[in-house]
């Protein structure tokens, strides 16, 4: 991996960013967003992975990775109508997401955070506020990228949209009493079960269909690490609806949206194999 990063301090407003790094004026990729529909994003991909694939399509930002374990991978994506500029060739770049996510957070929510490509350095130029950092970039064929769920010939047979403060407290409830949970949707009662067995306490949250913005109800159970649903859960912005997909023994589907609707998080979840 090409370990080339370096800062700089500019004064607001300078054109710098241009003018000190050559090739960068007339670079390929060049996108100016808002720091708050930058980093959810960004802390999706960082909550699984250390390096993604990070892509510049010709519609928008597109981002996906699968852990080491490839027990769970996620997509993420931002139209380029939610930035305030953008120029992009469909160049795909691998990139430190961490790295990434700290320079970002130099910034307020509301600072305007410049990308811009450089492919003969291969570095990646970015400036939020005053600062200035060029970022070394890395081969994304090196990145192990998601499977096609699809292709794998899982179902899912329930799907509900939930409060994401209520998904963060089954997890947490789960968290006090086992390092697993499972999911179910039971039609007949019409409600979601979230339910883990320790060694001395059980816990159990049920969430009635009235209490879901969506439930689509299906018979539905699945055995998870909890380890993985808390990087899953962590990152989903407060105030956010989260639409969740279930199936029998089958992968967890999470996904949100994030900049007014112009952004998406769709996260996957492998099964944990129960004992016969």
């Amino acid at each position: 991996m090409v370990d080339d990063t370096s800062a700089t301090e500019s004064v607001p407003g300078d054109d710098s960013l241009d003018s000190h790094h050559g090739g960068v004026t007339d670079a390929p990729v060049r996108v100016t967003v808002r720091t708050d529909a930058l980093s959810p994003l960004l802390s999706a991909v960082g909550a699984l992975v250390d390096e993604c694939r990070l892509t510049f399509a010709a519609d928008g930002l597109r981002a996906a990775a699968m852990d080491p374990a490839t027990v769970a991978a996620v997509e993420v994506e931002l139209d380029a109508d939610a930035t305030q500029s953008y120029t992009a060739d469909g160049t795909t770049v691998g990139v430190d997401v961490d790295r990434l996510a700290d320079v970002l957070a130099m910034g307020d929510g509301d600072d305007l955070v410049t990308l811009a490509l450089d492919p003969e350095a291969y570095r990646l130029h970015v400036r939020v506020g005053e600062l200035e950092y060029a970022l070394g970039l890395f081969d994304p064929e090196s990145v192990r990228g998601p499977g096609d769920i699809e292709a794998l010939g899982f179902e899912s047979t329930a799907a509900l949209t939930l409060p994401g403060e209520t998904v963060g407290r089954f997890v947490r409830a789960a968290g006090m009493v086992a390092d697993h949970l499972t999911l179910a949707v039971d039609p007949a009662e019409e409600a979601f079960v979230a339910a883990a067995d320790g060694d001395t306490d059980d816990v159990r949250f049920v969430v009635p269909r009235e209490d879901t913005a969506a439930f689509d109800a299906g018979e539905a159970q699945s055995l998870f690490s909890l380890s993985y649903l808390e990087c899953v859960e962590r990152p989903v912005p407060s105030g956010t609806d989260v639409r969740v997909t279930l199936g029998e023994e089958a992968p967890l589907g999470v996904a949100y949206e994030v900049a007014d609707g112009g952004g998406r998080v769709e996260a996957f979840v492998a099964p944990r194999l129960q004992a016969v």
